[in-house]
């Protein structure tokens, strides 16, 4: 028995038992200065597929992402555009040669730099990890949830 005891003890401290991966929350982070403070999901499908290119005050929307193979973005776009990154990709090329979008989602190397990026950026969004937002940008509430509440939809598992 105190072989048993010892053996499982020694495999957690290991890392050799393993527990289950917690889920990530994703926030949807705008510059401080952006008078939005929520979305509903239609409304960020619509701004993440460029089907809504322009903040209420006229100016253009930049959504900004971490790059493709980014656990986080797969996520999200599967939740919010129903798309794989294949889907995501075509749907860009078929909006672009249809002269139907000017400006596609930008890419960033990291959440931490999307998340920059959009501090330094009067008409950004972008989706990043939850734990990566900062008091340097302003996290929008969707549906009127946020990371942390048991309602919030966008979560990575």
């Amino acid at each position: 028995m105190r072989h048993a005891i010892l053996a499982v003890a020694v495999a957690v401290l290991l890392g050799a038992v393993s527990a289950p991966a917690a889920a990530d929350e994703v926030a949807v982070i705008v510059n401080k200065s952006n008078p939005v403070n929520t979305l509903s999901m239609v409304q960020l499908r619509k701004i993440m597929l460029a089907q809504e290119v322009k903040w209420p005050t006229g100016s253009r929307i930049v959504v900004w992402m971490t790059p493709p193979g980014q656990r986080e973005r797969a996520a999200m776009l599967k939740i919010v555009c129903g798309m794989s990154e294949t889907d995501f990709t075509l749907h860009f090329m078929h909006a672009s040669f249809n002269g139907e979008i000017a400006d596609l989602p930008k890419t960033a190397a990291s959440g931490a730099l999307v998340r920059q990026l959009v501090a330094g950026a009067v008409n950004g969004l972008a989706l990043i990890l939850a734990s990566q937002a900062d008091d340097t940008v302003k996290v929008l509430t969707i549906e009127g949830n946020s990371p942390g509440q048991a309602a919030y939809r966008l979560i990575v598992k």
